[in-house]
């Protein structure tokens, strides 16, 4: 029979230690890079400099404003660039920041520029970059095992893309956006593969951490059975993705602008929550073991 572990939290006894410095926030400026740089990098491809102005705002004020908001000392934030050759902190740092100049550096330029390609690939690779690094950071904290997992970056990959292409296709709706004839047709089935690819990322991930260790499966049972079990089913899972995903296949490729808008509106609120439960469940391995006499 296993040992009992409790959920302990600053008094200096064995146990489970949820970690409590990374919540809304830094929930926040998750969402707010993956949501702008995914936007940002549909609408290079598509193109749209309107597209892409929204998505460096979104990265640099939502992000950005979410970062130093953490921080608390604006000057703090310049340490963070320190060591890009081993900092995954860094890293995002530098990328968003290189994004930010490559990117407003292209719009500022005619598309005929020789310059504006350049600039806009760059741009585009740093985007990709602030859209993924959250998931390295993640996967690189060996002590919370839920966390620890290589499906993260993918994860946050996915959701970068879902979150670009569910903003195309709400601004296209609301008029500030036009899409030829090709993209009209493919982005609506784009928006239902990622959206079952997501749907299976997910159940994948959960699958995973149940084989993580004691830790692990002490965070799956917060996020599936425990406080967090009904946002995570509902919000995360039910109205990010299922409710989603049936709305989208409901209303098809010729959607009213009040469904998109909808449909936008829970997807967005799905990108959010599953983040930040995975934040709140991160429980750290037991420091301490029991004593055998």
């Amino acid at each position: 029979m296993g040992i009992s572990i409790p959920l302990v939290e600053k008094e200096f006894v064995a146990g489970f230690r949820q970690q409590k410095e990374w919540a809304g926030l830094i929930a926040s400026a998750f969402f707010f890079g993956k949501v702008g740089s995914g936007l940002f990098i549909m609408s290079v491809f598509l193109p749209s400099r309107l597209g892409m102005l929204v998505g460096l705002l979104i990265v640099l004020v939502g992000k950005g404003g979410a970062h130093f908001l953490y921080l608390g000392r604006p000057w703090r934030f310049w340490r963070g660039m320190a060591r890009p050759q081993s900092s995954w902190i860094a890293r995002g740092i530098w990328a968003m920041g290189l994004m930010m100049v490559a990117g407003f550096a292209a719009l500022s330029l005619p598309v005929g520029s020789s310059l504006y390609m350049p600039l806009t690939i760059f741009a585009v690779i740093c985007a990709f970059v602030v859209a993924v690094y959250d998931g390295f950071l993640l996967t690189s904290s060996p002590a919370i095992p839920i966390w620890n997992t290589a499906l993260m970056p993918v994860m946050c990959m996915f959701y970068s893309f879902l979150g670009g292409t569910t903003m195309v296709l709400f601004m296209t709706h609301m008029g500030f956006m036009e899409l030829s004839e090709k993209f009209t047709a493919i982005l609506p089935n784009l928006e239902l593969g990622l959206l079952v690819a997501n749907l299976l990322i997910v159940i994948l991930f959960l699958i995973g951490s149940i084989n993580t260790g004691s830790a692990g499966r002490e965070s799956f049972d917060l996020l599936v059975k425990g406080p967090y079990a009904v946002p995570f089913f509902s919000l995360a899972i039910g109205v990010g993705l299922v409710f989603t995903l049936l709305m989208s296949i409901y209303a098809g490729p010729h959607a009213s602008a009040g469904t998109v808008a909808l449909i936008t509106v829970a997807d967005l609120i799905g990108h959010y929550f599953i983040f930040f439960l995975l934040l709140k469940v991160g429980v750290f391995k037991p420091v301490l073991g029991f004593l055998k006499i």
